[in-house]
């Protein structure tokens, strides 16, 4: 398994209203990482040595509750720069995912979110 990115115990900062599986705080890593991964790529595809946050989210970021661990983020990428708001735009991507997957457990009748929820 991968490097923990997201810090389990404020999973359920953002998961409020939501009781949260066992299995959520690895899915969640796994979307990390995969996430990471791939703004990687799309840093390599532009011609840049470094990875930002427009890499992987165009939205509003927001870094609180903060659910990644940004030495672990430049832990993951090894081979390239990483500008200082990328691991604040991974945050914002999975802050967002989470909620989402909250959303989907309760229109589902459940109060807690599982990792098939991501």
């Amino acid at each position: 398994m991968a490097e923990m990115l997201v810090v389990k115990s404020k999973i359920r900062d953002v998961a409020a209203d939501c009781n949260v599986g066992g299995d959520v705080a690895d899915k969640l890593n796994e979307i990390a990482v995969a996430t990471v991964n791939d703004a990687v790529e799309r840093a390599k595809a532009n011609g840049r040595k470094t990875v930002q946050a427009r890499d992987v989210y165009l939205g509003e970021i927001t870094s609180d509750p903060m659910l990644v661990v940004k030495s672990k983020v430049r832990d993951v990428v090894s081979d390239m720069n990483v500008g200082g708001d990328f691991p604040v735009g991974l945050n914002s991507i999975l802050v967002w995912s989470l909620s989402q997957a909250c959303k989907r457990a309760d229109a589902n009748g459940r109060k807690t979110v599982q990792a098939r929820d991501l």
